[in-house]
């Protein structure tokens, strides 16, 4: 793959990406209950984003980079550990592969890896001695999408297929217990390939008949446990755990700007520490871990601002006392709540879409529509006092966000530009009726979620 295709192929994943709305709920028994509910006394786990990004500023890092630009001085995976051990977090996720496909251990499938960079020392080694000495659980990150080996949405072949049992089989003979693989670049918003030609089972079987329980945890953007064994809230684009959430699940934000480190972040401000607290008390009382990301720099250490605020945190952490001991009977999200919209371009951008917690449906108001609003009605009075939506690209300029209270809509948020990932808190609100009005924009709006939460 050259520069130029590699670049063409960038942009059209984000068209592609909502191309295969796998929104149906899936009814499958979890294939192993215990060790989801072991899973979910966890609670609370550090997710860390460093690879090959980290050294070119790039959140997806362009997949043919000098393997010897990967130079960490002083990376410090046990700085890590204890910094997540003064935060109170259970476990741990490491990117051990991102999109680009360089690889963070010792590979035999692939030249493009940590042993082709000076630096030479296996880091997944590093990662999970660290961590282990520490006490806390390891889980590692891995990229089904792999630009680097031109594995992606129309090219799965079984050379692609033998490609990526061979890296999860080193992960997982390698490095000891691994509680989960999460996999990203599979059947995503974002794109990677469909579970049509790459079927969940494919990938899942062979981690499991090398660690049984090691939980496979996909990004695919939806709920449907067809497609995941625990659903992945992509936090950073809008999705969030809905305020009736019984399936297991995990939260993905980030505690600095972006998912990889980029200069200027070691004085950039971070995620407040009593929104940590508020997310992670939610998180924990709604089924759902909660995954801060963390992102070392490129001396492959944690920033001084992280440090201290990773310590503050830990200070207020204050994880259930009584551990789950059962799951709960399954159910979809918000299923009491009923949508309704001025309008509906056509059925496939229905006003339901924005209650489904599925980055891969939305919601779509018909162009000659005077009005563009969209209410939900949660079938009896609910108390929040903070919503989070999204759209699927940039284009709604100004928009507000009301309740029906005593009889009259009256406005609770006024928001500019929304962005993928909006959030706005406000004073506890108590109705049974909330509505969205889109007021400017640029480009007729695709709204993916609208999520109403209490904290």
């Amino acid at each position: 793959m050259n520069k130029v295709k590699f670049w063409v192929i960038l942009g059209a994943l984000f068209l592609w990406g909502c191309m295969n709305p796998l929104n149906a709920w899936g009814n499958n028994a979890p294939s192993d209950k215990q060790a989801i509910i072991d899973f979910l006394n966890l609670r609370y786990g550090m997710f860390i984003h460093y690879n090959m990004g980290t050294y070119h500023q790039e959140q997806w890092a362009y997949p043919f980079h000098d393997p010897k630009s990967f130079k960490p001085t002083h990376l410090d995976c046990k700085q890590w550990a204890k910094a997540a051990k003064s935060a109170g977090m259970k476990y741990a996720v490491l990117t051990a592969k991102h999109h680009d496909g360089f690889c963070l251990w010792n590979t035999t499938t692939s030249a493009y890896d940590i042993a082709s960079s000076d630096y030479k020392t296996d880091i997944v080694r590093q990662y999970v001695d660290a961590f282990r000495a520490e006490n806390i659980k390891i889980g590692l990150y891995f990229s089904v999408m792999d630009w680097h080996q031109d594995i992606n949405k129309g090219n799965i072949n079984t050379e692609n297929i033998t490609f990526m049992k061979k890296q999860l089989t080193e992960l997982l003979t390698n490095y000891g217990e691994i509680i989960c693989i999460v996999i990203d670049g599979w059947g995503s918003k974002w794109g990677g390939p469909t579970f049509e030609e790459l079927p969940f089972d494919t990938l899942a079987d062979h981690i499991h008949s090398i660690q049984p329980k090691c939980l496979v945890i996909n990004h695919s953007c939806n709920t449907s446990l067809a497609q995941t064994e625990v659903v992945h809230y992509e936090a950073t684009h809008g999705q969030h755990c809905p305020y009736d959430n019984v399936i297991p699940s995990q939260q993905g934000p980030t505690l600095q700007q972006a998912w990889f480190w980029e200069p200027g972040f070691e004085k950039d401000p971070l995620k407040p520490v009593d929104a940590v607290i508020k997310e992670l008390n939610f998180a924990n009382s709604h089924y759902s871990n909660y995954l801060l990301n963390v992102a070392p720099n490129d001396k492959g250490l944690l920033d001084e601002n992280v440090i201290k605020q990773l310590a503050e945190i830990g200070k207020l952490v204050h994880l259930p006392d009584k551990d789950l001991e059962e799951l709960p009977e399954l159910r979809k999200v918000q299923m009491n709540v009923t949508v309704v919209a001025s309008s509906e371009e056509s059925s496939k951008y229905g006003a339901s879409n924005v209650v489904d917690a599925n980055l891969h449906t939305q919601w779509k108001f018909d162009k000659n529509d005077p009005e563009k609003w969209i209410e939900l009605d949660f079938s009896r009075p609910e108390t929040f006092n903070k919503v989070i939506c999204g759209e699927f690209y940039q284009d709604i300029r100004k928009f507000k966000i009301e309740a029906f209270v005593k009889g009259k809509w009256t406005e609770i948020v006024k928001g500019g530009k929304m962005g993928v990932n909006f959030h706005a808190s406000f004073p506890d609100v108590k109705a049974q009726k909330y509505r969205l009005t889109v007021i400017e924009y640029d480009n007729s709006p695709l709204l993916s979620e609208i999520t109403f939460v209490k904290y």
